[in-house]
């Protein structure tokens, strides 16, 4: 088989457009938490909340972690659980008084299995912005990671307020910026092995998410 230059230089070119692609929905992922982030801290700062001051300093050690794992190409599903944990944790400093039901579950090993950053993180984002928050109190989220098989299983479930319901089977009126960028960070690091549903059903959205063997590129 004989490779021409013209070949080198496609193969190329198409490499560095995929980073190139990869690298601006990283960006995309990081204001679009950063801009949550920061509405939330100001929402606290009007009710002139005690706490203000331990989320200030929870936002930016969670920040930094943020940015960090999102310059890599693969993390340990294990870290991404911990920025979950973390961030939920914030949110109970940001909703203050207001109550939700949560029920996560971590099964397997996490800290041999490779995923793209922020992609679990994101939807839990998502099911506060859109869910809990506009729940008032009577929002609920529940979350179950497995590691089976070689294979991630994901699941997250959130109740929907009554403003959010209309999106009854018409997922793409829920997905997003964050949303947006993890289809596209999916299909350019995971393509062919992954398979995503997500969608609203009544009063509660669902996202399934499986990812086939996830293993680092070789350099």
């Amino acid at each position: 088989m004989i490779i021409s230059q013209d070949d080198i230089m496609h193969s190329e070119e198409k490499r560095a457009g995929s980073l190139r692609d990869l690298e601006l929905f990283k960006m995309m992922l990081q204001p679009h938490f950063l801009f949550n982030s920061l509405n939330n801290l100001y929402a606290l700062s009007i009710k002139k909340s005690d706490q203000t001051a331990e989320a200030i300093a929870g936002l930016s050690g969670l920040l930094a972690r943020v940015v960090s794992c999102s310059r890599m190409e693969y993390i340990p599903l294990s870290r991404e659980v911990h920025l979950i944990e973390e961030y939920i944790g914030l949110e109970r400093i940001w909703l203050g008084e207001t109550n939700f039901l949560l029920d996560l579950h971590v099964v397997g090993q996490t800290e041999e299995l490779m995923i793209p950053p922020l992609v679990l993180y994101t939807f839990i984002e998502n099911a506060f912005k859109h869910g809990i928050r506009k729940c008032h109190g009577d929002g609920w989220l529940t979350i179950r990671v497995e590691v089976k098989k070689n294979k991630l299983h994901f699941t997250a479930k959130n109740k929907l307020s009554r403003d959010c319901q209309e999106l009854d089977g018409e997922s793409e009126k829920h997905t997003e910026l964050g949303i947006k960028a993890v289809n596209e960070l999916l299909e350019k690091k995971c393509a062919g092995r992954y398979h995503l549903v997500t969608g609203a059903r009544g009063d509660v959205y669902r996202v399934h998410l499986v990812i086939c063997q996830p293993t680092a590129e070789k350099k």
